[in-house]
């Protein structure tokens, strides 16, 4: 025995600067109104194949999927995930997809008593003694479950409950007796379970009852569960009216460059739903394909999702896009008659008897002061992000940033890291030539008369000032407040010559 080293030198280990905060990843949330979704809920893939194990392979999520991973960018980049998101336009009941698995009529005649644990809405019942030895199908299986359910309890929910075989897809469903917000769980039985034989628990999609919801609501919640994508768009089945597209624009509006919207529009609506959404930033509005079945307004979330930022000069011009689409647009009539409305399209010209087609012309709704080309909407989304992870990763990883020089020069070190990325991938444009304009509002928003000069010579300019305020109950809080002026990277989308012959 001997005396502890600790009680001379004690030394405690640990991993500095552990904590690092995820960045966003910039891709397509698609909301849709399928029950395969649950509600309040989203489901994330990473494939068109697993869009089809879930939904099927006749369903709009897996046409959408399969244009949606099926591009390949000019940096030879594709989209890696796509999401769903559940809409709920009309109210529902609680509801459980079994696992989608051959079902053995046999194997379910051998149980002479069987048992599973129900619980909706918060009452919870237990289903003892289920025989199903006189079965003879599958649906007489879910019968005999649905008589035990509906005699658990005396309640509406439980009463109208209802369970059938689903002989396409081999699952029982489970509908709870009103719509409504209401909750659902299923556990294993005490002794010959048959919660899992029904697929109920592994692989079961159990989803909510709920009431309907407003578009606000619905997109307000699921960016507060998880705001992880860049774009978003509604299924066809949404069936959106004008007034539900407006509330939508709105709420997107308001997340200051968060996410980019894209709607659909028809040659009918197309002049008034772009008067209407015209001042609202972030929402791009596509000319319906003249054939079914095509999804052209997912081009932009496509291009946003396809873009590697880490990469040098990734950065991508949203016109001249070229998928597998249907024109919409073939003559200069047309195309005057859409670009003044900022409505884009797929569209075609020709030269020399040769037919060319991409989509037309990358922009936004929005005012003067938003930005309103896709690509610089986009790329100012990824650096927002970008800056507020490296931020809060400082401030989870050091154990204070001090209001003074040397919290500065903190902050100004993790911005600087960012603004390098952004140089290198093209969000930041080097050696843009100012107007008189520009380089007044830059001298006046930083009270440095040479700031211009470094944001067209070096692309940016970057300050961080300490800034104190005294709360409602008196006390001083110090705030850090970094401004970052850089010249975008703007897209040429037109070429005008001259030859001059002598």
């Amino acid at each position: 025995m001997a005396i502890s080293i600790k009680r001379y030198v004690d030394i405690t280990s640990g991993v500095g600067a552990g904590a690092t905060v995820k960045q966003r990843e910039l891709i397509t949330r698609v909301f849709t109104v399928n029950p395969l979704v649950p509600t309040a809920s989203h489901i994330e893939f990473t494939s068109a194949d697993d869009v089809s194990t879930y939904f099927g392979s006749t369903s709009e999520e897996y046409a959408r999927a399969v244009f949606y991973f099926g591009w390949v960018s000019k940096n030879i980049r594709r989209a890696k995930k796509i999401s769903f998101a559940r809409w709920v336009n009309a109210a529902v009941a609680p509801i459980a997809y079994g696992a989608k698995g051959a079902q053995s009529l046999s194997a379910w005649q051998a149980i002479t008593n069987g048992s599973m644990s129900l619980t909706l809405a918060g009452d919870t019942a237990s289903l003892t003694a289920l025989n199903f030895s006189a079965a003879a199908s599958l649906t007489a299986v879910a019968g005999v479950i649905q008589t035990a359910i509906r005699a658990a309890k005396a309640l509406p929910l439980w009463a109208g409950a209802t369970v059938t075989f689903d002989s396409t897809n081999q699952r029982f469903i489970l509908t709870g007796g009103t719509t409504g917000p209401a909750s659902i769980a299923i556990a294993a039985g005490a002794t010959n379970d048959i919660a899992a034989l029904a697929g109920w628990l592994t692989g079961a999609v159990l989803s909510n009852g709920s009431a309907v919801e407003t578009i606000t609501t619905t997109l307000s919640n699921s960016a507060q569960a998880d705001n992880n994508f860049g774009t978003l768009v509604f299924s066809d089945s949404a069936a959106l009216t004008e007034s539900q597209v407006i509330e939508a624009a709105t709420w997107n509006d308001a997340q200051n460059v968060m996410y980019q919207y894209h709607h659909r529009v028809t040659t009918a609506n197309a002049a008034t739903w772009a008067a209407a959404l015209l001042g609202l930033s972030g929402v791009g509005l596509t000319l319906t394909s003249p054939v079914s079945g095509e999804y052209p307004e997912m081009v932009p979330g496509i291009v946003l999702a396809a873009t590697d930022y880490t990469a040098r000069n990734a950065t991508q011009n949203y016109m001249f896009q070229q998928f597998t689409l249907t024109p919409s647009v073939t003559t200069n009539a047309d195309a005057d008659t859409y670009d003044p409305l900022r409505v884009n399209y797929y569209g075609r010209t020709q030269t020399a008897g040769q037919t060319i087609d991409f989509y037309q012309r990358g922009v936004l709704m929005g005012l003067a002061s938003d930005p309103v080309d896709m690509n610089i909407y986009g790329n100012e989304q990824w650096l927002k992000d970008a800056a507020a992870s490296q931020i809060m990763t400082l401030l989870l990883a050091m154990a204070k940033i001090s209001a003074n020089s040397q919290g500065k020069s903190q902050l100004l070190t993790v911005l600087h890291s960012v603004v390098d990325t952004a140089l290198l991938n093209g969000t930041i444009s080097v050696g843009k030539s100012l107007s008189t304009i520009q380089q007044l509002y830059i001298t006046e928003q930083t009270g440095d008369d040479k700031a211009w000069q470094q944001v067209q010579q070096v692309g940016y300019w970057l300050g961080v000032d300490m800034q104190s305020a005294t709360t409602t109950d008196g006390r001083v809080e110090w705030t850090a407040v970094y401004t970052l002026i850089y010249a975008k990277d703007d897209c040429v989308r037109a070429v005008d010559g001259t030859h001059v012959l002598i």
